[in-house]
């Protein structure tokens, strides 16, 4: 299969084109790129992209994983050692900053580097210079760098984790990927390329997407986005063998779907042909919100929310002030949780995990999946305000709603295994997971019959 196919980017909506500008503009100059975004949105295609389309592209692109580098080796692995630097060292070794000389570097997961690299990497994204361990002699960094993290970095610059001054020489020009959820229209054009590529790669005839499947397809939240798509495709495709394409088999087996890409508000004026004023209201902050948040809640310039919504800047600020949105303190929980996406995620996660449990699922028995949507929608907006987000809560009251349940001590006790677990699972910090754990045991007596 050629090279280029493997790695081009599929997708028609407005949220990728958007990236693809952003991709496009900065490629031919030499500010270092941030990319953002959920694991498995592309981070490493749209890097690609900046590389073939920049002055280095005759050099090689060099991806480095953060993550994966012992943190005893990492300033060897970056930099390089000589002969007889340490114990070990038995011949010189060419670091990757030198071997993509001329070219590119992608530092993938950069939240990840050790605290105390940070330093000598800020060093060399400053003067260009660095030195390989046991040498003198300084080098230069012939290089064009660009890092990307699915770990909000300005939460880890608050709690002491990852350098602030190191967190802005990378964040140049930062370019964020939305996850699959949220551009729907990109899922079938997706879909139809993969398995393109896996009939070949696995022999068979191109399988065709049913009517039904496309909807299933559009209807999964994706939470593993396009890489999740390959695998669900690729375990479909092995378990057709040829035949009609089995894709129930390869979704996982959860208790609920989410339709993400539908906001249960706009759910119900579709129904209907038309909104209330609330729901407007409700559209429009979370329309503003997620601006905002896009913009790390800046306002005018060249890459804040006023130009990414088309408004004049004292228009945007007047709304602001009307809807009663104010922008987050850096050290609250709402920002350490990941904002917005990162308390949906949260609330999304936990809802899967309970919904499937034998025990608990019984809460929801009598209920659509349209009505489990919005409990996932209240409960990300509770979350959301309890947190110190932008907006005050308005919605039903979450404790006298919880009363008459009959939610005993064993329910409990499920619950807070599960939270637990999606705490984990979402490698959320231990000081935010013990504020989460703390206030949802403060509801334990309003809601647990005793």
């Amino acid at each position: 299969m050629a090279d280029h196919d493997v790695h081009r980017i599929v997708g028609t909506s407005r949220a990728l084109a958007a990236v693809l500008d952003q991709a496009d503009a900065v490629a031919n100059t030499e500010a270092t790129v941030l990319i953002l975004g959920e694991t498995g949105v592309g981070k490493e295609l749209i890097a690609r992209r900046i590389h073939d389309r920049s002055a280095h592209q005759a050099g090689p692109l060099v991806t480095v994983n953060c993550a994966s580098i012992p943190h005893d080796l990492f300033e060897s692995e970056m930099f390089g050692h000589v002969r007889g630097a340490f114990t070990g060292a038995n011949r010189d070794r060419v670091g990757r900053i030198e071997s993509a000389a001329g070219g590119t570097l992608l530092l993938d997961e950069v939240g990840e580097i050790p605290a105390a690299l940070q330093a000598k990497l800020l060093r060399v994204l400053q003067e260009r210079r660095f030195e390989r361990i046991g040498e003198d002699r300084s080098r230069h960094a012939d290089v064009r760098f660009i890092a990307a993290t699915n770990r909000p970095l300005e939460q880890e610059v608050s709690s002491g984790r990852f350098r602030r001054d190191l967190y802005y020489r990378l964040c140049v020009f930062p370019i964020e990927i939305p996850p699959l959820r949220s551009r729907p229209e990109d899922i079938l054009p997706l879909a139809r390329h993969f398995l393109t590529r896996l009939a070949v790669a696995h022999r068979v005839p191109c399988p065709k997407l049913s009517r039904a499947q496309i909807q299933r397809l559009r209807a999964y939240d994706w939470p593993g986005n396009v890489r999740e798509l390959v695998n669900v495709l690729e375990r479909a495709v092995i378990l057709a063998n040829g035949k009609e394409l089995d894709l129930e088999s390869a979704l996982p087996k959860s208790a609920l779907y989410f339709a993400a890409h539908i906001p249960p508000v706009a759910e119900q004026g579709a129904a209907r042909g038309f909104f209330t004023e609330t729901e407007f209201e409700q559209l429009a902050q979370q329309n503003l919100i997620a601006a905002l948040e896009a913009s790390h809640w800046k306002i005018s310039g060249r890459a804040g929310a006023a130009t990414l919504l088309g408004l004049n800047p004292s228009t945007l600020t007047s709304r602001l002030k009307a809807m009663d949105i104010r922008a987050p303190e850096p050290d609250s929980l709402y920002v350490r949780l990941g904002a917005h996406r990162g308390i949906s995620t949260l609330a999304r996660e936990l809802f899967g995990r309970v919904l499937s449990d034998p025990q608990l699922s019984r809460f929801w028995a009598n209920r659509s999946n349209i009505g489990v949507l919005r409990e996932v929608h209240l409960l990300t907006a509770y979350l959301g305000a309890a947190s110190g987000g932008p907006i005050r809560y308005n919605g039903r009251d979450m404790r006298s709603a919880h009363r008459d349940l009959a939610i005993d001590d064993s329910d409990w006790e499920r619950f807070q295994q599960h939270l637990d677990a999606t705490l984990q699972a979402l490698r959320i910090d231990a000081a935010a997971g013990d504020e989460v754990v703390e206030f949802a045991a403060s509801l334990k007596a309003d809601i647990v019959r005793h």
